[in-house]
């Protein structure tokens, strides 16, 4: 995979803490070449936290720190129930400079509203980096936060969004008092 030159610091992190992080946390080897953006995760089978799925996890981790998450939000792909969504402004929005500019800054909001509320509701993390957006969530939160980007491409005004992520945000919170307070027979 390729990495942004910009993001190629950020990946290695200070003394090359994010990339040892990940290696470590995973059991895997991250080969980076700084100079071209080269990415490669080979399998650590010597190490205890090997899995052969767990490179699978490193590429998605990667990939989210190339989308322009920090390393910490990243992080949170290691645990399974979180999932990582990128959509391609070019590809659903064509080649217009105009377009991709007028969606990133509805997405965002004033002074970023839009995107907290987002990441607030959906219980998500929300990146709008280049011409892409993407969400790290788990399962469920990653549909409401899905659904939400999605009404506002197609331009639905932001407070009936708002009012999408108010609901479905009330009805996970009465959902989960339900649970807490079920009574046992």
């Amino acid at each position: 995979m390729k990495i942004g030159k910009k993001r190629i610091a950020v990946l290695i992190g200070r003394n090359g803490e994010t990339k040892k992080d990940i290696e470590d946390s995973l059991g895997v080897n991250i080969v980076l070449d700084s100079k071209t953006g080269n990415c490669e995760v080979k399998p650590n089978f010597s190490h205890q936290n090997y899995n052969p799925l767990n490179i699978f996890t490193a590429q998605k981790i990667i990939n989210a720190i190339n989308r322009g998450f920090n390393p910490k939000k990243a992080m949170k792909l290691l645990d399974e129930t979180f999932d990582l969504e990128v959509f391609n402004l070019l590809d659903i929005l064509g080649r217009s400079e105009k377009k991709i500019k007028r969606i990133k800054g509805r997405i965002i909001g004033r002074n970023g509203e839009m995107r907290k509320a987002i990441e607030k509701n959906a219980e998500s993390f929300l990146s709008v980096f280049g011409k892409t957006i993407a969400i790290i969530a788990d399962y469920n939160n990653l549909q409401i936060a899905r659904k939400a980007v999605n009404m506002l491409f197609s331009g639905a005004p932001h407070h009936t969004v708002l009012r999408f992520l108010e609901n479905k945000y009330n009805e996970k919170k009465k959902e989960e008092f339900r649970e807490l307070y079920k009574p046992e027979f």
